[in-house]
């Protein structure tokens, strides 16, 4: 089981979250490994070991990308799309009044605006020339709207149950 690696051109031993858990209970043998090589080694330095970032992303519909398909989706870029467009005056008022809608929470904007974006432009990613000769109708925004607002009562309500077990 790789726990932990110790690297000694680098002086770290690199640790998992379960090795560590494991490490705190004096009489495990997780801590007696560790004890020794700090006894036989003590200028080392111990560092948790992080997530791998992944080389692969999938869709919940099963497409793969090889980079994450929201990076680089601002405000801007989706922006500057939808002025590409031919007929970008009722994709833009949709897109502008989901960006700057008053009933949302402003955390939540983004992600409905995004949600969206990706709804309206399916062919974004893989053909955005797509949109260049084919016409786009606008999809209704209000299930967004709605959707994010429930997302934020949730969002609030948890943490208010969290913030009542601690006074508790």
């Amino acid at each position: 089981m790789n726990t932990y690696k110790v690297d000694f051109v680098a002086n770290t031993i690199t640790i998992t979250a379960a090795f560590a858990k494991a490490m705190n209970d004096p009489t495990s043998a997780e801590y007696k490994i560790i004890a020794q090589i700090r006894k036989d080694f003590p200028e080392m330095e111990i560092i948790r070991k992080t997530h791998k970032t992944p080389t692969k992303y999938q869709t919940k519909t099963g497409e793969k990308f090889n980079c994450n398909q929201f990076k680089n989706l601002t405000y801007d870029n989706m922006k500057t799309f939808i002025e590409g467009l031919p007929n970008n005056k009722d994709i833009k008022a949709a897109y502008n009044f989901l960006r700057y809608c008053g009933n949302l929470p402003q955390t939540s904007r983004y992600t409905a605006v995004r949600k969206w974006f990706v709804v309206q432009f399916p062919e974004f990613r893989k053909n955005p020339l797509f949109y260049l000769y084919n016409e786009v109708k606008v999809i209704d925004i209000t299930t967004f709207i709605e959707e994010e607002k429930q997302r934020a009562a949730e969002l609030a309500e948890k943490k208010a149950r969290e913030e009542a077990e601690k006074t508790a």
